[in-house]
């Protein structure tokens, strides 16, 4: 566990090799990135186990610390594999892994030099469930969206744990992590990685008034802005940008802006 003490840091991520370099270059403390499986954004470019030391090491050299997401809903017989990939990337130095599998962050949690993440897919909105989460053994729980500054505030007073927030970046209709439209639309399921945003398409409402096609299930971005500050003071110590199917440019801007803060 990290000083309380110690000054937040600004999470960005790194969907590309590119936007790693966009994220730490305009001052990034940690970038989160994921590879070719168990990775809930399998449709960005990513990195692979090949060139992922490498990656490493770069970030290392600015201090910039590497987080692995680990995070898509697993499958029984899937849990061995992951196991083996988490020890693997402990083995390449990474800083932490962001798992969502209660049993996958038990033994990650059991993994020397490395820190264990509870995803925001485990929408983890009140003290239970970060208490919950340190007892699986989580050093950080990620927080779902929703969460409301007041749960927040009894959270970061009463859980025991660090807490991380999202500061910026695209937002689903759904409850954090429990989104199934995609899966019921054609099979491609975001707890798995493979979400086709349907609800990004225009709809139109068999109701007087909504006949023509909108955006109507597809909400505008979240943009925290200097309400930062209001969350520093609620005792969060790691935000986080979304966007890892994003361009550098974004991430560049979005990192240079927080970081000024």
């Amino acid at each position: 566990m990290r000083d309380s003490a110690e000054k937040p840091i600004l999470l960005a991520p790194a969907g590309s090799p590119q936007a790693l370099k966009a994220a730490v270059y305009n001052g990034a403390d940690a970038v989160y990135l994921g590879l070719n499986k168990f990775n809930a954004r399998l449709k960005a470019e990513n990195f692979t186990l090949e060139n992922l030391s490498e990656w490493i090491e770069f970030c290392h050299l600015y201090g910039v610390e590497v987080c692995i997401t680990v995070n898509t809903s697993l499958k029984k017989e899937e849990l061995e594999e992951a196991k083996k990939f988490a020890e693997q990337l402990a083995a390449l130095k990474a800083d932490c892994i962001i798992a969502t599998e209660p049993a996958l962050i038990e033994f990650c949690a059991g993994l020397k030099g490395i820190r264990t993440v509870a995803s925001t897919q485990l929408n983890i909105h009140n003290v239970m469930g970060a208490q919950t989460a340190k007892a699986m053994g989580a050093d950080v729980a990620v927080l779902s969206r929703e969460t409301i500054l007041d749960d927040i505030r009894d959270i970061n007073l009463y859980a025991d744990i660090e807490t991380e927030c999202f500061l910026h970046g695209a937002l689903c209709v759904s409850l954090s992590g429990q989104c199934y439209l995609s899966s019921f639309v054609d099979g491609n399921s975001g707890n798995r990685g493979k979400c086709k945003q349907p609800c990004r398409k225009l709809y139109s409402i068999d109701r007087a008034g909504y006949e023509s096609p909108a955006y109507r299930i597809s909400p505008s971005d979240l943009s925290v802005g200097r309400n930062i500050i209001t969350l520093k003071d609620a005792g969060v110590y790691s935000f986080k940008i979304e966007g890892r199917m994003r361009r550098p440019e974004y991430v560049a801007a979005a990192v240079s802006y927080y970081k000024n803060m």
